[in-house]
């Protein structure tokens, strides 16, 4: 780019210029410099169009006489307070692990600029007001694992973040609202912030740590250097306006004669100024600074908060460039508030500037530094270039902060990202008899790409003017299947079962219900078969537990004991106890026992001791069956491994409980005595018998 026409279209005042890039550094061709005829931008932003195209077309007339040439293409930046970044992350799991390719990563990648977009905008402002400027890609993750590019990997989990940046459409269309109205294109966009930077502060005094503050008409951008480079962006809503409206406000003037009377202080030590009812008043410079010097401290309080709070300490030097930066006592507070010397806080101006040739009467002072540098970025190239292209057919403005791509089109247009690909059908996942089997679903149709009728692909770079057609990617069809394409199941057997013949076929179940073969398996069910090959199967289909043709056993008193089994089954007319494999044309019968614990015969044990040396057994005095610490009664069913206690005694015996089984009355003597031991000591009628104790009952002469 050997010439570049910039432009500076600021709240207050519009400043053209064309420049040139020379061996010696830049040379200004000419320049131009209008007001606004009212307040038709405010903070940077275009409110008013006829009123800024208006401005625009003069500064473009009056460039185009003194250059001669026709001027079509131009130069602008966008304030720095209009810049947005926020990162986000998102992830994708298919079913079964896949090649990860480069249109699959992509696809993340939109996705993830498309979250970031939805974090900034708000209930007024939808996320596709938003332009993304650039976008780059901060971490990868392959199933929950770090990895360096996802590209060609296999997995079944992927996640990336991004850090993206974006300007309001807002802005940027407001912009192009105005050059469009006077002929004029946008060629190249910058920030404010960045491009007074770039002329500001020469690239050797990067390396220092340096505070630039941009004080506008309604923002102050700041912008901050170190080890070389620009590092950090910030903004203050507040500047030279704000100074402006106490002036008029205090001395009843109109907003235009405010802002005369605020430039007017920089060269007189009285003011004249015109009122709102039209009195002449003249004022000395010491009352209006006097009037406006708790705004100045408020304006410089926050710009020095912020440059702390970027910058983490105060910089080693503060530069103020603007039309704000003239306004008495900034400079002095800053350095005050920021602990600087006052020769560390200054004003840059033109002349300061040794690599910009071409005098200009309309360049003098520290306004022009942000135009200079919006035409150095511009002839350095660093800056964003603005084109439009086709999708389908409607016309999409595009940023390209390095090269625009196809992907990168569809997302300005709206297109969501899930539409670049198309992606497999759903699985069919099913449980069967407890194992869990995958169907895996169709796959997808990748959407179709032409880029001016030439077949194209996501990752395609874009020039001016292409035209974009897009057909989206159809996902696959989601996995069905029906019993019968699932499950072979074996052919159906004639069973004469008590005397009738059956039908004995395999079954599957599913929650309890009965599948026939056409009926359609559900996602995630659990699918139970029931073959017909041995007696298991058939008893599991006629609703009889398996096991019950088996031998079972209980626990009686602590003892095991074994019991017939619950049904009685022939085979062919032979009773079997054993599994065996049905075949065509058998003859099964069946038979059901039940056992009650009347059936079982339980008796009460008796209660041994050993009296007058003999070993003796008292018979039980009732015969209790307990369950679970409950008597049951006699018709009360056996079930399986039941525990079971019988007791013979309701309480303990006593030891008048032994005397009707001892013969005693032969031993009866009138004169003798009766003498009653229990282990050896001295014993009553009452005392309280355990089994195996020792009795000693006789008579003593």
């Amino acid at each position: 780019m050997s010439t570049v026409f910039a432009l500076d279209i600021g709240t207050r005042v519009v400043i053209g210029l064309v420049m040139q890039k020379t061996a010696n550094g830049y040379e200004i061709k000419a320049s131009s410099r209008t007001e606004h005829t009212q307040r038709a931008m405010y903070d940077g932003q275009v409110h008013d169009v006829n009123e800024v195209a208006a401005a625009v077309q003069r500064i473009k007339n009056d460039l185009e006489k003194k250059v001669n040439i026709e001027l079509r293409k131009v130069a602008v930046a966008a304030a720095g307070r209009a810049l947005c970044t926020e990162t986000a992350s998102v992830s994708r799991t298919e079913p079964l692990p896949i090649n990860w390719e480069r249109p699959d990563v992509l696809t993340l990648e939109m996705e993830a600029v498309q979250q970031a977009m939805k974090k900034i905008s708000s209930a007024e402002i939808e996320n596709d007001f938003f332009y993304c400027v650039g976008y780059s890609t901060v971490r990868q993750l392959l199933e929950n694992q770090t990895i360096t590019n996802l590209i060609g990997q296999r997995g079944k989990q992927a996640q990336l973040t991004v850090i993206a940046t974006f300007l309001p459409r807002t802005v940027v269309d407001g912009l192009v609202a105005v050059l469009s109205r006077v002929g004029l294109e946008m060629e190249s966009l910058t920030l404010e912030p960045i491009a007074a930077g770039q002329a500001a502060i020469p690239i050797d005094m990067r390396n220092l740590n340096i505070a630039l503050v941009d004080i506008g008409a309604g923002t102050s951008d700041i912008a901050l250097t170190k080890e070389g480079s620009f590092f950090s962006y910030g903004m203050v809503p507040m500047a030279g306006d704000e100074i402006t409206e106490v002036i008029c406000s205090h001395f009843l003037l109109s907003f235009q004669e405010g802002e005369r009377v605020k430039r007017d202080l920089q060269d007189n030590l009285d003011v004249e100024m015109n009122n709102f009812f039209g009195e002449k008043v003249l004022v000395s410079k010491e009352e209006i600074i006097k009037i406006i010097n708790p705004t100045v401290q408020t304006l410089a309080d926050r710009i020095c908060k912020e440059i702390v709070y970027l910058n983490n300490r105060s910089p080693q030097a503060v530069i103020l460039v603007g039309g704000g930066s003239l306004t008495p006592l900034l400079c002095q507070t800053i350095a005050e508030k920021m602990n600087l010397p006052s020769n560390r806080v200054g004003i840059q101006e033109r002349k300061r500037l040794i690599n910009i040739l071409g005098e200009d009467e309309h360049l003098e002072g520290p306004d022009v530094i942000t135009p200079l540098g919006i035409a150095m970025t511009a002839l350095d190239e660093q800056v964003l270039h603005y084109f439009s292209v086709e999708v389908n057919n409607a016309v999409i403005p595009i940023f390209e902060l390095n090269l625009a791509t196809v992907a990168e089109a569809l997302l300005a247009a709206g297109i969501h990202p899930k539409a670049f690909i198309g992606r497999p059908g759903a699985a069919l996942i099913y449980e069967l008899n407890g194992e869990i089997k995958v169907l895996k679903g169709g796959l997808g149709s990748p959407a179709e790409i032409y880029v001016n009728g030439q077949t194209a692909k996501l990752d395609s770079h874009l020039r001016p003017g292409d035209s974009i057609r897009f057909i989206p990617g159809s996902d696959g069809k989601a996995a069905k299947a029906k019993v019968k394409d699932i499950i072979g199941l074996p052919q159906n057997k004639r069973i004469v079962f008590n005397n009738e013949e059956v039908i004995f076929k395999a079954v599957v179940m599913s929650e309890g219900k009965e599948l026939c073969g056409e009926d359609e398996i559900e996602d995630n069910c659990r699918l139970t078969i029931i073959k017909n090959e041995n007696l298991e199967d058939f008893l599991t289909v006629i609703n009889i537990n398996p096991n019950d043709y088996k031998k079972r056993s209980i626990i009686i008193n602590g003892q095991k004991q074994e019991l017939e089994p619950k049904i009685k089954v022939w085979l062919n007319g032979e009773v079997i106890e054993n599994s065996f494999t049905l075949q065509e044309g058998d003859t099964i019968d069946i038979k059901a026992r039940s056992t009650t614990i009347k059936d079982l015969g339980l008796q009460a044990e008796p209660m041994n001791f050993i009296v007058n040396g003999q070993d003796f057994l008292l018979p039980p005095k009732e015969n209790r069956v307990l369950y679970k610490g409950k008597q049951i009664g006699e018709d009360y069913a056996v079930e399986d491994d039941m525990e079971l206690k019988v007791e013979g005694f309701l309480s303990k015996p006593i030891l008048s409980d032994l005397l009707p089984y001892l013969n005693l009355t032969k031993e009866v003597s009138p004169h003798g005595r009766l003498e009653m031991l229990v282990n050896g000591k001295n014993a009553e009628f009452t005392t309280i018998l355990n089994r195996g104790d020792r009795v000693v009952i006789i008579w003593i002469k």
